[in-house]
């Protein structure tokens, strides 16, 4: 996946826009030429400016960008269209948006009663407010991920049979829904508006192997995919000293997704006194089997090896706890645990071997 992929979701500012009352089509981009509209866009893309480059400039490199993301979302208005759309991404990431028209809904158990025509009309305008964000979050990704298929839809106020057919061939019921596919199936997806560009962000990062500044997931979370990976992992330094850390995760699961952030920040801080890795159980037959010999029964579960033998594990999704049981694994290995990034160079203390 693209680098740079993750940096773009996030809160950036971007030009004027005006919704098209087109079904099935997204937030169109584009000048207004009145001098107040002029005065407006210079003052949005200032915010924006690379080194060397005009407001005028600026606003034209938006516009062209704002044009890409148009040709990088794919919209779908049928079951057969969707399909289609799957069956082209091949082995491709796939996101899936599903908006309504006019209903943007948090995707709580229980939508909040509201008893004031005045105070609906003001939810409502919020809500929709935070569903647009998320379609430029959307589309600012899309932007940015050329390796990744972005699929869209539309639901109308009086949706069409295709429509609805194709709402109930994905499960959504729930206006927005962000659903992540892959190789035809789906993985996972996020009901309502509440925290949906965030679990954007994470999905992305889950299945996606990015993250912002130019990280990718795998160059410090080594991919188990088969047995033969997962013993080299564990067994491969000849310093026990250094713990190695598995994360045994499965696709379909939240707590795995909402974690695996966590993850990547401990393997990024702990280079040179611990070493991640990430074992997806629900991936091939193989690792299903490796899951059922370690006695695997909830995910995410940490198992934590040093010289090739399993020293504990941690089941939970609370990254406090994930924390703490490092640290408490070395410290009876007698080790330091890193510095504050930023304060020097890491330095063990010499370890006391017990005898």
């Amino acid at each position: 996946m693209n680098a740079a992929c993750l940096s773009s979701v996030g809160t950036t500012r971007g030009l004027l826009c005006a919704h098209r009352a087109v079904p099935y089509r997204a937030i169109v981009c584009k000048p207004v030429f009145s001098s107040f509209a002029r005065d407006q866009q210079r003052h949005v893309v200032s915010s924006v400016l690379r080194p060397e480059e005009s407001p005028e400039e600026a606003l034209e490199r938006r516009l062209r960008e704002s044009q890409r993301v148009e040709e990088r979302v794919n919209y779908v208005d049928s079951p057969q269209e969707f399909e289609e759309a799957l069956r082209k991404a091949g082995n491709k990431l796939v996101v899936f948006e599903v908006q309504g028209e006019n209903v943007c809904e948090l995707g709580l158990d229980e939508e909040p009663e509201v008893h004031w025509n005045r105070d609906k009309k003001k939810m409502d305008q919020e809500r929709l407010a935070k569903c647009s964000d998320v379609k430029h979050a959307i589309q600012r990704t899309a932007r940015e991920c050329p390796d990744v298929v972005f699929l869209s839809h539309q639901v109308g106020d009086d949706p069409s049979d295709d429509s609805t057919k194709l709402c109930d061939k994905v499960g959504v019921d729930i206006l927005p829904t962000l659903q992540f596919w892959l190789n035809g199936r789906k993985l996972w997806e996020h009901r309502g508006v509440l925290h949906m560009d965030n679990n954007l962000g994470e999905g992305m990062l889950f299945y996606g192997n990015s993250a912002a500044n130019g990280v990718k997931a795998s160059d410090h979370v080594k991919e188990i995919r088969t047995r033969q990976d997962f013993r080299d992992f564990v067994t491969a330094e000849e310093d026990d000293t250094l713990l190695k850390v598995v994360t045994v995760t499965l696709q379909s699961a939240a707590p795995c997704l909402h974690i695996f952030p966590a993850v990547l920040a401990l393997a990024r801080n702990f280079t040179g006194f611990a070493e991640f890795s990430r074992l997806q159980g629900d991936t091939t037959p193989e690792l299903r089997t490796l899951m059922r010999q370690y006695n695997i029964v909830e995910v995410p579960t940490f198992l934590f090896f040093r010289g090739g033998r399993e020293i504990g594990r941690h089941v939970g999704s609370s990254r406090g706890d994930l924390i703490g049981q490092i640290l408490r694994i070395q410290s009876e290995m007698g080790l330091s645990p890193p510095p504050v990034p930023g304060t020097g160079t890491p330095r063990r203390r010499k370890v006391v071997r017990r005898v």
